[in-house]
């Protein structure tokens, strides 16, 4: 289910360098406030209602079901099941007091650390009621964390577990957050953390293994000690707790000079909720408060621990030895048709002893653990992975290959300018984002006729960059060519960071190499901004983009990739792109260096050209053609015995023109401009 993102509210933003423990609390909500209107209000009624809470106990103790959610990218990220564990071990001991360090808490606050009495266990039942290990495992860049609603699209429901994701890197040098309950929607109720602060093991070490800790308190409704900022050491704080004193936060484990706010009273520097690396405590007060919340309805927190969600999760009557859970990627994403690609296995949950590869449009099936397949049909190819053991099987199907046509698919000098055919199609393709609009074909308006297409960017922001695929264009006899599109784009506000860029391949998408990008301001086509939904674009809009391919020329099959990047806030708007083409003169290359000396101004033009040759050369013939190589009739007339006055004899439209030049030393082609 996809939830969007109305309001949310950071609570903790741990920085991943203990030496100074910052979280980038104040920066994160200062952008919500900006982003989102009445978030500021929202945030403070929150604060207000957790102040007023009591904290007063109701007898009981609680264990809630946990999911592990680890992305990566196959290397160490995929963390074991064992630095899982190890983790999971680590949180149980702290919430229950049985970390042997407590020995060392300071005599102030001996009575009053307290054994939670919350218990925290790997679920062995997923939503459905099947068997799972408690751990998900996905192949996903995502591992490299944005904070926005699409990045928690595994998310199983939190009325039922603890949803941990555990990922490789996030903004800002951050370790792990979380939210308070109720302040967040449905999807993002959960806590997300780096794989070198989960567990002591593996990727991990002990120094960072209390950080999980940390931000289960928060998830449980606690606050840092000194309150609703997270920038310790600023001011003095209350936590809405009554036995942590005020404190304004340390950075430090000073547990000797630890008087800062109240004369006389030590303030709780061991505090789980503190930054002062030497965290080895709650109070009964912050137990009290986090009872509470597990007794609340607020985000259904008082669901996890209750006798039928027990059973439903597996912690009541466990299940054990699981069917696998299918998981692969392709070891590449674009292939050509008749070219074979791989892929690997990453699938999870229990031992798998056979593997089934198929697509409906490749020409073979695999049953090896990493398979291979064969695309006889250009387009989006599905695969299926069909994994299984002795206790069942799991299938899973990704629509993730994009397989594109072959060798002269495309056609040099004819403009596609979508009015005669259905996009997407067999020759040029659309790739899927997990949400949002890909490109599509827009019925309604264009810069040629009534067609063109688009990105549903304002409405539907795409997830992540969606991309349109060329058909194939020989260059291989060409002496120039030349790829030119027409486009529209609104920038939304001037913080707004869409982005277009260009790329092209010659090895059927293995590698690609970019030749045009713009962003934001460079980007925008329609000199202010567009608040509204940018629909209708002015013929002023339009503008033409011409992009040299002389590097790719004497190749047979050139591939283009038009990729569009929604800002990263998600708060962009539309683009419009018409009328590709790739042009293309045929005739023999040269490298003369007399030939380098000609030139020819104004370019842009609007009637008549200069041509200026070197001292000792003149031309055999001047040929003037279009982008669809039609020539046109021109007069040349001789100013100065190097210079040439050239005039189209009809009225040429707005573009791209081609000018070729033969000389006894050889021919070159230069591109022109017509305003």
């Amino acid at each position: 289910m996809k939830f969007l993102l109305k309001i949310f509210i950071l609570l903790c933003f741990c920085n991943s360098s203990f030496s100074q423990m910052n979280c980038g609390f104040n920066y994160a909500i200062e952008s919500l406030y900006e982003s989102v209107p009445g978030a500021k209000t929202k945030y403070e009624e929150l604060l207000k209602n957790q102040m007023n809470k009591t904290n007063v106990a109701i007898s009981n103790s609680f264990t809630i079901p946990v999911v592990v959610h680890i992305l990566h990218q196959g290397g160490s990220d995929n963390i074991s099941d064992a630095q899982v564990n190890d983790a999971m071990a680590i949180l149980c001991r702290d919430f229950r007091k049985k970390n042997a360090d407590t020995i060392n808490i300071v005599t102030q606050f001996q009575g009053i650390a307290s054994d939670c009495s919350i218990q925290f266990s790997l679920a062995t039942k997923d939503e459905y009621g099947n068997c799972t290990t408690g751990i998900t495992r996905h192949y996903d860049s995502n591992t490299n964390w944005t904070i926005n609603q699409y990045s928690y699209k595994y998310t199983w429901n939190p009325a039922q577990y603890l949803n941990i994701y555990v990922v490789a890197s996030m903004p800002s040098g951050m370790a792990g957050y979380a939210y308070y309950p109720g302040s967040v929607s449905p999807l993002m109720d959960g806590i997300v953390i780096l794989n070198s602060y989960f567990g002591s093991i593996g990727t991990a070490s002990p120094f960072g293994s209390r950080a999980l800790t940390h931000e289960v308190g928060h998830f449980l409704n606690l606050q840092h000690v000194w309150g609703s900022t997270n920038n310790p050491g600023v001011s003095c704080g209350d936590d809405a707790v009554g036995d942590t004193p005020i404190t304004q936060g340390f950075t430090s484990c000073d547990l000797t000079n630890a008087i800062n706010c109240t004369s006389g009273v030590t303030e709780n520097v061991q505090n789980y909720m503190e930054y002062a690396f030497c965290s080895i405590m709650f109070t009964q007060g912050q137990k009290n408060r986090m009872h509470n919340c597990l007794n609340s309805t607020v985000a259904n927190r008082d669901n996890l621990s209750s006798n039928a969600n027990l059973i439903a999760t597996g912690l009541i009557n466990p299940l054990s030895n699981c069917a696998p859970k299918a998981e692969f990627v392709p070891n590449t994403f674009v292939t050509c048709v008749g070219n074979p690609i791989s892929f690997t296995d990453y699938s999870y949950n229990g031992a798998v002893t056979n593997w089934t590869w198929t697509s409906p449009t490749a020409v073979n099936t695999s049953t090896l653990q990493n398979g291979s397949l064969t695309f006889s049909t250009a387009g989006l190819a599905s695969v299926k992975l069909t994994v299984g053991n002795s206790f069942g099987t799991d299938t899973l199907t990704k629509q993730e290959v994009t397989v594109l046509a072959g060798a002269n698919s495309g056609i040099t000098n004819v403009v596609e300018s979508f009015e005669n055919i259905t996009f997407p199609n067999a020759l040029w393709i659309a790739s899927t984002p997990q949400f949002g609009s890909p490109f599509l074909q827009n019925n309604a308006t264009g810069a040629t006729g009534s067609k063109s297409l688009w990105v549903n960017n304002y409405f539907d922001n795409p997830s992540e960059g969606v991309n349109a695929f060329s058909p194939a264009f020989n260059l291989q006899n060409t002496s120039s060519a030349f790829l030119n599109f027409t486009y529209a784009y609104a920038q939304k506000t001037s913080a707004n960071n869409d982005q277009l860029t260009v790329e092209v391949s010659t090895d059927c998408g293995l590698t690609w190499t970019n030749i045009y990008s713009k962003i934001g301001a460079q980007l925008n086509t329609t000199g202010g901004f567009k608040t509204q939904a940018y629909l209708n674009p002015l013929n002023s809009h339009w503008k033409i983009e011409n992009l040299n391919l002389q590097n790719f020329s004497g190749n047979s099959k050139v591939y283009f990739k038009f990729t569009f990047m929604s800002d990263v806030s998600g708060a962009g708007n539309n683009i419009f792109i018409d009328d590709i083409n790739v042009s293309s003169i045929t005739g023999k290359k040269t490298e003369n260096l007399s030939l380098q000396h000609i030139s020819i101004f104004p370019n842009p033009f609007n009637e008549m050209l200069t041509l200026k040759l070197s001292v000792n050369s003149n031309f055999s013939s001047l040929k003037l053609f279009d982008v669809l190589s039609r020539e046109i009739k021109i007069e040349v007339t001789q100013l100065e015995p190097d210079k040439f006055s050239i005039r189209p004899y009809e009225n040429l439209k707005a573009g791209i023109y081609f000018l070729q030049i033969s000389t006894p030393e050889g021919m070159r082609t230069l591109k022109l401009i017509k305003n």
